[in-house]
Order: structure tokens, then sequence, then C-alpha cells
């Protein structure tokens, strides 16, 4: 966990040192600035890899300078390759192994990457700006441009305390109920998931470019849950290496229990939402708001507030988790009634006239299953083109909020954790895993009333039963009965974020 800014242009190295001293939470242990006349450049650092060499905030050689939030998980592996064609390392970290790569391969260097990751690259001699997201968009990345200079920052409110930024209206926000591309402040954008930007600082041009998509493959059914087994195998050792203490959070349910079959963990973390945390909660509301970025209408962000907190008392840098597994093996209960369809579909086909009365279309009934107000027809606009990728309404549905929900819990994820200068890991999320689990067969994910039928099997398999049995159920907390509020309605608690969201940014930090 590092934190990322800069500005183009000259005069900007006091405004980009003001942006990393408001990011010291989730990097406490060092900072740089690289400055000339045409950028300044700051890092922020957690120290996870490494935790003595120099020239990593940012790293700088003759040819590249970079800023770098994140990990490379297969930086030992690019190393020998590197290393085989004559670069030569003074560091044991994956940032020079990074910036290296970088040197060797350029823009084609996103093939090569396994990790979470949002970094600054400069390229010295062709006055060449790059600012790049992994994958699934485990790793923020904000930028704006304003007059004739680009801005950037892990956080929004990294650019809010040196701008005069104005809050603006967003659709998809107030449908969703979280950012995405898309901000509350005119003219700030985030990098979107698997994409890098290019900036060329003469003639201030930016291109994006997406540098992933999915990729369809053949599945092995008879050997697929031993193919599973080895990638979260791999993925959670690539994960657990660290040169500070780790852990992992432990909701008992089937992610979790199945990624500590893989590891002893000695540091395990849970919340228990049948607590009464109301008081907790309201004390600590604004400050989480205001973490955030940006309000997320889920009631997540506090019990990870709170395993955030706890976490860091017990002086452990490193936390994995189980975030990913429900899109990409298709644990969301609300993935049910079409599931029903397709299955009766599929039984009855004769009878198709008579499901279609009481079944809307797959994408018109799973946007009304995910709209947060009454603008199905945006969210329906938007799924569309995943149920016309996919032969199967399974893979479509978890692969739409893969790309468009799951962003939400990431950003939750990472500014909680942040917000204690912990870093967040995500077996799930590991690039291979992506790409197999999106294209398993629908019966691998959902069967009967049971969902995530692949990870149920290995679970069984590595001998923990008892999670199988337990409810399908989010981290949550108990805040409609604190509040009186009816079930499952979120309209009180998000325009309670909302409040709060601007009570944060009109306070004396941002003035």
């Amino acid at each position: 966990m590092c934190s990322i800014a800069g500005i183009t242009g000259q005069n900007t190295y006091l405004d980009v040192d003001k942006m990393i001293n408001f990011m010291t939470h989730r990097a406490p242990d060092d900072k740089g600035i690289y400055k000339d006349k045409f950028i300044s450049l700051g890092m922020g650092r957690l120290k996870i890899i490494d935790l003595y060499s120099k020239n990593l905030c940012p790293y700088e050689n003759e040819k590249i300078v970079l800023s770098f939030n994140g990990e490379i998980y297969n930086y030992k592996s690019l190393r020998g390759i590197l290393s085989k064609r004559g670069y030569k390392f003074y560091t044991k970290s994956d940032t020079e192994v990074l910036a290296n790569s970088w040197i060797e391969w350029g823009e084609k260097i996103f093939d090569k990457l396994d990790g979470m990751y949002a970094f600054a690259i400069y390229e010295k001699k062709n006055k060449l700006l790059y600012l790049a997201r992994d994958i699934p968009g485990e790793k923020p990345l904000y930028y704006g441009k304003f007059g004739n200079k680009l801005y950037f920052a892990s956080e929004a409110k990294a650019l809010r305390k040196i701008l005069p930024l104005k809050r603006k209206n967003d659709e998809f926000f107030e449908t969703f109920q979280h950012c995405l591309s898309e901000t509350l402040w005119q003219n700030v954008y985030q990098i979107p998931a698997a994409n890098y930007l290019k900036y060329d600082l003469k003639n201030r041009k930016i291109r994006l470019f997406e540098h992933w998509k999915l990729k369809k493959r053949k599945i092995n059914i008879k050997t697929c849950e031993e193919e599973l087994e080895d990638l979260l195998k791999n993925s959670i050792k690539l994960r657990t290496q660290s040169d500070v203490p780790y852990g992992l959070y432990y909701s008992k349910g089937i992610d979790s229990s199945l990624i500590s079959t893989f590891h002893n963990f000695k540091n395990k973390f849970y919340f228990d939402d049948q607590k009464n945390w109301k008081k907790d909660f309201t004390r600590n509301i604004l400050k989480i708001t205001e973490h955030l970025d940006f309000p997320v209408g889920s009631l997540s962000s506090y019990p990870l507030w709170k395993l955030a907190q706890i976490t860091n008392k017990k002086k452990i840098k490193v936390i994995l988790s189980g975030e990913g597994a429900d899109e990409i093996f298709g644990g969301y209960v609300r993935y049910m009634p079409m599931y029903t369809k397709w299955e009766l579909y599929k039984r009855f086909g004769s009878y198709k006239f008579l499901f279609d009365k009481f079944y809307p279309e797959y994408a018109k009934g799973f946007s009304a299953l995910t709209v947060r107000n009454k603008n199905v027809q945006l969210v329906n606009r938007l799924m569309l083109p995943f149920f016309e990728e996919f032969e199967d309404p399974i893979n479509a549905m978890g692969y739409f909020d893969f790309k468009v929900i799951m962003p939400s819990l990431l950003q939750m994820g990472d500014r909680m954790s942040a917000a204690f200068g912990i870093e967040n890991r995500c077996p799930f999320l590991d690039k291979k895993i992506i790409e197999f689990g999106f294209n398993l067969p629908p019966k691998l994910k959902i069967n009967s009333f049971y969902q995530k039928i692949l990870l149920r099997s290995l679970l069984k398999k590595r001998g923990l039963s008892q999670p199988l049995s337990l409810e399908k159920k989010g981290l949550t907390i108990l805040f409609n009965k604190w509040f009186k509020k009816n079930d499952w309605d979120r309209s009180y608690y998000f325009a309670l974020l909302k409040k709060n969201w601007i009570n944060a940014y009109n306070s004396k930090r941002y003035r």
C-alpha cells in the first residue's frame, strides 16, 4: 500500500508534496518527490517488500521515474528473466523489477505482470507520462486536467486538498450508489480498471488504452477442480510474500475458509455483525466517509474499518481477503431468479411462452435486481453487452458485477485498510483465476439452490465442510435495526453517507 501523486508543468513541487503528505495514512514509512521543469512526481511508501533499500520512493534511473502503489507478485520470476538479459539489480524490491520491466517491454509490459498496481512512469527523454491500473482495479488512481496541467493522485481527496474542485451530480452514482470512471468532482476521473493513460507532455494530449480483455478458453471439466486448487495455491503463496507480518480477514464463510486451507495464518480477524456497534459507527462515520473518497451505498465500509483498526492494533501490515469469489464463481443470491429461468428454458423448452409471462428477459430482470433507484433503463443499457458476450446468463451476470459493481467493494477494501496503513491482497483476483472462472460452465457455479459449486466441492475435498451449511450473507451491520428502518431499504443509509461526504469536504482540512 503506497501513495502516488503528480502534476505536470513547472513550479508544482509544493502541491505534490501537499498531496503526498495528505495521504500519509496509506504510506507512513517513507516519501520522496522527483522534479524537473516538466513534472513533479511523488510517492509515499508502506514498506512491505525490501525494508531497507534506498531510491525506491520514487524509483529513478537515467531513463525513467516510477511512482508505484501495489505489489508485483511475480517480481522474482521477472527479475530472473531480466537478469539473463543483462539487467543489474541493486535492491530486492518489486519496484526496481517493475521499472526495468518497463524499460525492456514498454507498453507490452501488462501481459507480463501478475499483481495489483497503480503506477506512474515518466519517460525522461520522450517526455511521456503513463498512468496504469491493474485488471480488477484493486489500486485506485484519479486524474484531472486543469488548465494546461495534468494532476493525478491515489486518492481523490488529495486532489481536493490543492484544487478548488466543484461538486457535480452523476447519474451512474445515484443509480449504483458508487462512482466508477466518473466522480462527484467536475473534471476529475478515475482511470478505468485494466487501462492505462498515455500523456504527451509536449502536446498535452491524453489517450486511454485497455491493456486486458477476457480471453475465452475451454475448461477441462474432469480436471477443473485440480486446476483451481493449483491456481489458488500459487496465488496465495505469492500473496503471502512479505517482509512484515500478515493475516487473513476470516468471515467463516466459504471464500475465506477456503483460503485458510492453503496456508497456516497465525493472524485471523473476524467481525461479529450481531454486536451493537451503533455508538462506534456514529462516532466514526464522518471519518469513514472521508476516507472512502466518495460514498458507497454498502453496509460493508464500517465492518472493514473495524477490521482494519483491529489489524492495525496487532501491528499487522498485510491482510488477505476473499473479494472477487462471488463475482467469479457465482456466489450472489440475486443470480438465482435468472438462473431459474435459464434452467426452466433448458429443461422445458416447449413452455418458453409460459415462462416468459413470469420471468422478464435476462438483462431486464437482472437490471431490476441490481438498480439502487428507479433508473432501470441505465442499468439495462450498460448490462446488455454482457449478456451478448456470454452464452449463459450466469457468467454474464458475474462479469457485469466484476466490471461494474465489484469496483465499489474494492474501493471500500482499499480505503478502509489504507486508513490504517494496511495493504489488502485478494487471492481470487489473480489474473489466471479470473480468466479460469469466467470460462467455467454455469453448472459449476450454480446448481439447484446452491451457489459457488466448484468452491464448495474444493472446500469439502480439503476437509472443511462446516462453512457449506451457512446462509450466504455479506459483511454487514444491523444499521436498519438500529435506526428503525425497513429491512433492505438503504435510502436512509445512503442519504447519511452523502450528507457526511459534503460535511467532510467542507471541513477546515480542505481550506
